[in-house]
């Protein structure tokens, strides 16, 4: 297997990404009606305690009903609206819809007008209407200011912010007393305008301070979506050679595996006559065959915890035990070996593929694995006698008219040898000073 390393240019992300961050961003949107509705539940238990403690000395009784019962209202009503935005929103996260862009900025603009509104109808309720803009209703102002972070769109926090300090200057502008022959402090706010301008410069100030903080959470939430896709398209390119869990390990190392010794098996497999097939048929025919064919092969290692080195055209290396190690990676080997065979008769029967023979050859034992070659080129290799002699076995099923062919070794390390084994003795092969015990396992 080869990881080619070399700067690209970034690459447009795929609808994925879009709809991704759409899915997010209706999250957040869920989030942020659910906190507002906490907002305010929470006062609504706080205003019903004022309402059962405040003192009438402090406030007449018929004054504070009368405020209590608007104030109450407000807040019953914010709390329904919110809780009906998070269940809304709730569904069409489940049905996958998005909030229009346009929807979030009627949003905004209701919630900061009903505020607003709700001052105008307590500001009669005070000795001097305007105090009611120094109250902690306009507080309000900034919670939605505030959650807007939410909508991750720094336009729609900086419209918030605008609204709220062109309404609330309105407003006060609109409840200012006539100058007044006192002069001090307290004057100041009963008939100046500055103090309430200053105020709402201030808000338009936390809607822009808003806004940047939504845009870099956008930011961050992009970036995130943004490595996830990649890592998606990568895990997806290696595992149509190797497992997910094997495709994962190579990209968090970065596809630079350390050299190490590791316990491994080796299975070589061969199609039988492919030559004289390639020879008779179309180029568009093989490599049809081939897709079908190596397809099998694919799913079975995959399910048994092996990684495709190599394809070889007429066949292909495969190892079992690195990089990740196996808890007995021959047997993996072999039950993976048994069940390409089973599946390759399944799908010629099924006329899947064309009637196909393979000959496989296993063997188990100490090998290198690590990455060679260059900066710009890397290879995953696997090295050792271990290697070799898998190939050497392989290349005897013609000799011996078999499938499956394995080493003693690879007998040793099952915990139960499969049925029809049998053993063929001990067989010289080539470039090996030693025979090597082989069996038939099909």
């Amino acid at each position: 297997m080869t990881f080619i390393y070399h700067r690209r240019d970034k690459e447009e992300i795929s609808p994925y990404f879009n709809l991704t961050f759409s899915q997010e961003n209706l999250r957040r949107e869920q989030q942020r009606a659910g906190l507002l509705a906490g907002v305010f539940i929470a006062g609504l238990i706080l205003t019903s305690f004022f309402y059962l403690y405040l003192p009438v000395t402090i406030y007449p009784k018929q004054a504070k009903d009368e405020l209590m019962r608007t104030v109450l209202t407000f807040l019953g009503f914010m709390s329904v609206y919110e809780l009906n935005m998070w269940n809304m929103l709730r569904i069409w996260s489940k049905k996958g819809l998005v909030m229009p862009q346009l929807a979030k900025y009627l949003n905004a603009t209701f919630e900061i007008t009903a505020l607003t509104l709700l001052m105008y109808l307590l500001s009669d309720k005070f000795d001097h209407p305007i105090l009611v803009m120094l109250s902690p209703f306009a507080t309000i102002y900034y919670f939605f200011i505030i959650l807007s972070t939410l909508r991750l769109n720094f336009w729609i926090s900086f419209y918030t912010g605008l609204i709220a300090g062109i309404e609330f200057l309105l407003l006060s502008l609109y409840l200012l007393e006539e100058p007044s022959t006192v002069m001090g402090s307290f004057s100041l706010f009963l008939t100046t305008s500055f103090a309430y301008a200053v105020k709402s410069i201030i808000f338009l100030l936390c809607g822009i301070c808003a806004g940047y903080v939504s845009r870099q959470i956008q930011k961050s939430v992009q970036s995130s979506i943004e490595r996830s896709e990649i890592q998606n398209q990568l895990i997806t390119f290696f595992g149509q050679q190797v497992s997910p869990e094997i495709a994962e390990l190579i990209i968090k190392e970065k596809g630079m595996l350390k050299s190490q010794h590791m316990k491994v098996s080796v299975l070589f497999l061969d199609i039988r006559n492919f030559t004289k097939y390639a020879d008779k048929h179309t180029a568009d025919e093989v490599v049809a065959y081939q897709n079908s064919f190596f397809k099998i092969i694919v799913e079975v290692v995959n399910r048994h915890g092996g990684i495709i080195n190599q394809f070889l055209g007429d066949g292909c290396m495969i190892t079992f035990g690195a990089p990740i190690p196996l808890a007995n990676p021959a047997e993996n080997a072999v039950k993976a070996g048994l069940e390409i065979i089973d599946e390759i008769d399944q799908a010629v029967r099924e006329e899947r593929i064309i009637p196909t023979s393979v000959g496989i050859g296993v063997h188990v034992g100490d090998a290198v694995i690590g990455n060679i070659g260059t900066e710009t080129r890397q290879q995953f290799s696997i090295t050792g006698n271990v290697v070799i002699l898998a190939a050497r076995i392989e290349q005897l099923n013609k000799q011996y008219g078999t499938n499956m062919l394995v080493s003693q070794e690879v007998i040793h390390e099952l915990s139960e040898h499969p049925a029809l084994t049998e053993l063929l003795g001990v067989v010289d092969v080539k470039g090996m000073e030693m025979g090597v015990e082989l069996y038939k396992l099909s």
